[in-house]
């Protein structure tokens, strides 16, 4: 590779050279391009072209939604519920906990202990699990409850983020109020999913070549029909086992960069309110009124605050 980056990493798993993932060095270019990204939108954003949330003819003023909810006698707007908090916190920890012990595994020359003197391939299988579990349960929630289309990313969403872009570059001065779940956040949500979803399966197959109470360690195997050998140690010679290393530690960076983008945007002064909610689950209502679509996200039972459902509208 060029200025002699690295791009495998290669080890010698039961007497035998192998690729065993992803290089210390990919894991920096992932790193450094992300933050640069960022860096160039928080040059862009914050010092070149601040956003300001427009309001549409058809929907009330900022000052009206924010009045009206006053009058109401409402401070502040319910955002996430104590079981969407407790959701998202556990989820947070463990995937933290498993990018954590994850590259300290991966860099064998690092000999920090973990806590309580746990091994940190333990403490990756334990987080792997409670992973899994809060995937199992949130999936069956999302069913249960009906409110899985409130996270699907459609055209509306495309066009929502197409809109920004052409404001954050100055093509555009308009910058509409963001649904009650927002067209990144969408996004986000489903590129998460996508990695998390791969990390579970190419762990699993990972975790067959480690002990466990079940199995013994395996060399290679057999599933369902198909063999996930080593094969040799060049990409031509690659089985399924070292595809699934490098796979993994591709979705375990990607997700890295996910999280730098979710905590740097998490972070702004202008989302404050919104990242504070997730341990409050509320935000004010000045913040709900400049932010958010009252036709996306209706609050109250007056005209001005739900975009036209009337005042009869919590009694439907």
């Amino acid at each position: 590779m060029p200025s002699g980056i690295e791009v495998f990493r290669y080890g010698y798993p039961f007497g035998q050279q192998s690729i065993l993932g992803l290089s210390w060095d990919v894991l920096l270019v992932f790193a450094t391009v992300a933050m640069f990204i960022f860096l160039v939108h928080f040059i862009i954003r914050e010092l070149l072209n601040t956003d300001v949330h427009g309001t549409p003819e058809e929907e009330a003023s900022k000052a009206e939604v924010r009045d009206s909810l006053v009058a109401q006698g409402v401070d502040e707007v319910e955002r996430f519920t104590a079981a969407q908090r407790a959701s998202h916190w556990i989820m947070a920890i463990s995937i933290f906990l498993l990018m954590l012990s994850g590259f300290l595994i991966m860099n064998h020359s690092v000999t920090v202990k973990s806590a309580l003197g746990l091994s940190w391939i333990l403490v990756h299988e334990v987080s792997a699990i409670v992973l899994i579990a809060y995937v199992i349960y949130h999936v069956g929630r999302v069913l249960s409850v009906g409110t899985f289309w409130e996270m699907w990313f459609g055209i509306t969403d495309a066009k929502d983020l197409w809109a920004r872009g052409k404001n954050l570059f100055g093509v555009s001065d308009t910058y509409p109020r963001q649904f009650k779940y927002p067209s990144a956040q969408k996004l986000l949500h489903w590129s998460v999913t996508g990695t998390t979803l791969g990390l579970i399966v190419t762990g699993l197959v990972l975790l067959r070549r480690v002990q466990t109470p079940l199995w013994a360690a395996t060399r290679e195997f057999s599933f369902l029909g198909i063999k996930f050998g080593l094969g040799g140690p060049t990409l031509g010679q690659m089985g399924l086992i070292p595809w699934s290393f490098v796979l993994h530690d591709f979705l375990a960076i990607s997700t890295v960069a996910l999280v730098i983008g979710h905590v740097y945007f998490g972070l702004r002064p202008e989302e404050w309110d919104i990242t504070k909610s997730m341990v409050t689950g509320r935000i004010p209502v000045a913040a709900y009124a400049e932010k958010y679509s009252p036709r996306s996200w209706p609050v109250g039972g007056t005209v001005e605050t739900d975009g036209g459902r009337g005042e009869d509208a919590d009694d439907e």
